[in-house]
């Protein structure tokens, strides 16, 4: 049976299920937070937005994340991301990620 993509919602995690592991919630708790993240971003146009424009608010959102955590090592960021340091210098470039120095 086929169903229209329009009568598909975007599922919550289940919050009442306890038996998650350690790592499925702080994934769960990340993916929230760069939801909330994006609607501030996209404004009203957030559930309107192209498939490509999430793609890369993601990955912008994820590398920034992770530069944070790597203090803004980028070859620690890329190892940690599973990419080559080049393919992130490139995202980097592509997704207007510029590194900011904080003395």
């Amino acid at each position: 049976m086929k169903v229209p993509y329009e009568n598909i919602e975007m599922a919550k995690f289940p919050s009442a299920v306890t038996q998650l592991s350690p790592e499925k919630n702080r994934r769960e708790r990340e993916f929230e937070k760069f939801l909330q993240q994006a609607e501030e971003l996209m404004g009203p146009d957030a559930k309107s937005g192209s498939l490509r424009e999430w793609v890369d608010l993601a990955e912008a959102w994820r590398i920034t994340q992770i530069l944070k955590e790597c203090n803004g090592n980028r070859s620690a960021a890329a190892r940690q991301l599973g990419i080559g340091r080049r393919t992130l210098y490139a995202k980097m470039e592509k997704l207007k990620i510029s590194p900011s120095w904080n003395f």
